[in-house]
């Protein structure tokens, strides 16, 4: 049995939206969820990855997926360039690299702070991009990508980018991995 190990979006615990019905749709697959509490307190990406790499490094990762919403998404994502998981499950991928900056707009910015911000801007998609060889199930609600066009923009380029990525757009969800709409996708595709 693969385990998922699974980022949530940006200052989200187990219990800031319905993380418990994600993970049982997951589990309902045959898969063990084992679900990442972030520390997102005047913390970096940078530290949200080493925060995941403590728990993966005891996973094979022959036998372990990595899964992340959001900025667990991008968590999840880093992760996988330093220790190729079996897959990479990417919800609603963040649109925080160098190359989607200049879309966000400054009360965004100023929101994540100065020092995430700052990071951001030395970690560039199109570098990472070619280190990553598993298979990757990219996906996005289709309100995200209205509302957020940069989400969209960035799913788009994910998949031209990721070798073996596929891409899935949920008609009439936004940004909320536990919409029921959004799980019932999941379950389709894993």
């Amino acid at each position: 049995m693969k385990t998922v190990l699974f980022c949530p979006g940006f200052r989200e615990s187990k219990t800031n939206r319905d993380y418990k019905s994600v993970i049982e749709a997951i589990e309902s697959k045959g898969y063990s969820v084992k679900f990442i509490p972030i520390n997102w307190d005047k913390t970096i990406i940078d530290d949200w990855v080493a925060q995941l790499e403590k728990v993966y490094i005891n996973y094979d990762p022959k036998e372990t997926i990595l899964a992340g919403f959001s900025f667990g998404s991008m968590t999840a994502l880093v992760t996988a360039t330093n220790r190729m998981p079996s897959e990479l499950w990417l919800f609603s991928l963040s649109p925080y690299f160098f190359e989607d900056l200049h879309l966000i707009k400054p009360a965004y910015l100023f929101d994540i702070g100065k020092k995430r911000t700052e990071r951001f801007k030395n970690l560039f998609f199109n570098k990472l991009a070619p280190r990553i060889t598993c298979k990757t199930l990219i996906f996005v609600g289709a309100k995200e990508a209205t509302k957020y066009p940069e989400i969209g923009l960035r799913a788009h380029d994910a998949v031209k980018k990721l070798k073996n990525s596929q891409l899935y757009t949920i008609p009439n969800v936004g940004h909320d991995v536990a919409d029921k709409q959004y799980i019932n996708q999941i379950k389709s595709v894993i």
